[in-house]
């Protein structure tokens, strides 16, 4: 069974910061193949953040890599509104959980029954709504099957 994950620059950056395998983690956490989804606006955030010369720049590109080599999804939305915005739309529609450290994303999309995971303390992965979590594999394995 393969469970999709939203994943947002936030969450990227701060596992790549704290050197955290995140596909294993993330594969032992929820005892599944984990299929990485990236929104498009997401993907174009961290390639501009990419181009900086310092740390977080850095990392941007190292988590680039990352998403070229387990070849995540890219996923092109539509709209002008905030990508936190379109990752709450975009999860809400397919009931996929979100993998983001913004707090405030979190929160919205914990109300919203979501699942969210982020990156808590050195390098533990936690999740928000956590026991919904079968609903939306369930739910995933009808969908894209």
């Amino acid at each position: 069974m393969t469970v999709k994950l939203i994943v947002d620059a936030s969450f990227l950056l701060e596992c790549i910061r704290r050197r955290i395998d995140v596909i294993e983690r993330l594969e032992e956490m929820l005892n599944s193949k984990i299929r990485v989804v990236v929104l498009k606006p997401v993907y174009n955030e961290m390639l501009r953040l990419s181009m900086g010369s310092n740390r977080k720049g850095h990392y941007a590109n190292l988590a680039i890599q990352l998403l070229n080599r387990i070849e995540a999804d890219l996923v092109d939305v539509n709209g002008k509104e905030p990508v936190d915005t379109l990752i709450e739309q975009y999860a809400c529609k397919f009931k996929i959980p979100v993998a983001t450290n913004d707090l405030n994303l979190r929160k919205r999309l914990v109300r919203l029954g979501i699942p969210v995971l982020y990156v808590r303390g050195l390098s533990k992965i936690e999740i928000d709504h956590g026991e919904y979590l079968s609903m939306v594999k369930g739910s995933q394995d009808r969908q894209y099957q």
